[in-house]
Formats: structure tokens, C-alpha cells, sequence
């Protein structure tokens, strides 16, 4: 969401606008497990409550990305970029 909202010059860039959901998380109290389990859309994609009792561990994706996410890794390289080169 947040790199949906950066507004981009470059006409060859495509960008999914992406607008979050559910409760804004407490800064002062902020809840247990992911800190963005609150506004999660995949949130129901997890098994057990590992988004409400556990910090996600660090995955390694290609291209040498990085994530914090309980989601198995065969549905994070499902999802499609927010920002990517349009095609010509």
C-alpha cells in the first residue's frame, strides 16, 4: 500500500493502487504477532493464529528481496509486484 500511494513521473511504470482494510494498529498498544495482522488481507491465508502470537521470520525471495511474512513462500510468488515496467 504504501508504495501504491508514491506518485511515479515515469509513464512506462505501471502501479496498482492498493487501499488497506480493518483497524489502524495501535502505536502506544500495538497488537501481539505481525504488526500488520490488523489490516491483512491474507491474513485468513495462514494456518492456526501464528499472525496474532508470533513476529513473522525474515524469507528470502528472488531478486534479492526480503519479507517479513508468515505466508508460505509458493503464495508470496503468486502475488503480482505493485510497481512494474510496462510492457511495450
Amino acid at each position: 500500500a504504501l508504495l501504491s500511494a508514491v506518485p511515479i513521473a515515469d509513464t512506462s511504470i505501471e502501479k496498482k493502487h492498493i487501499v488497506l482494510e480493518g483497524d489502524i494498529p495501535s502505536a502506544m498498544n500495538p497488537p501481539s504477532g505481525c504488526p500488520f495482522q490488523t489490516r491483512c488481507r491474507w491474513k485468513k491465508d495462514v494456518s492456526g493464529s501464528l499472525c496474532e502470537t508470533e513476529i513473522p521470520p525474515i524469507k528470502n525471495l528472488d531478486g534479492g528481496h526480503q519479507i517479513k511474512c508468515h505466508l508460505a513462500k509458493s503464495e508470496l510468488e503468486k502475488m503480482e509486484p505493485v510497481i512494474k515496467i510496462a510492457a511495450e
